[in-house]
């Protein structure tokens, strides 16, 4: 048995690996990969289908203002990520496609407490840095 184990280790030396080195080396993702979700706050007219069509209820829709420098609010969707199951539900049922996903899904979704984890529309608008390097 032990003989066994020695051969396979000597044949395997020269292979290359297996293993991805990940974060020296970027995985490459598909078009298709479902990430972090985008906000554009100019195309959310505010409805919550997106709200209703969570299935595990990870989005709420709150008030918050609509630029940065404006005192106008309106609402808009906010996602608790550490409850989201990334399925895309609240992206294909938006009525006005305000809703996208990217691919960011290290950077903005890994943290320390359960309260870094939940999104305001500003963090999804992207107005607000959400990872180490801004996305």
């Amino acid at each position: 048995m032990v003989l066994k184990n020695i051969v396979r280790a000597v044949k395997n030396i020269y292979k290359p690996p297996i293993t991805r080195r990940y974060p020296e080396v970027p995985t490459e993702l598909p078009d298709r990969f479902r990430g972090l979700q985008k906000l554009d706050k100019s195309k959310c007219i505010g409805c919550g289908i997106c709200a209703n069509t969570c299935p595990n209820s990870a989005i709420k829709i709150v008030r918050a203002k609509v630029s940065p420098d404006s005192e106008k609010t309106r609402w808009f969707p906010a996602i608790d990520i550490g409850h989201c199951l990334f399925c895309g539900l609240c992206i294909d049922q938006c009525p006005q496609g305000a809703l996208s996903s990217t691919k960011v899904y290290t950077t903005g979704v890994i943290r320390w407490t359960h309260e870094e984890l939940l999104y305001t529309p500003d963090m999804l608008a992207r107005e607000v840095p959400v990872g180490e390097n801004g996305e």
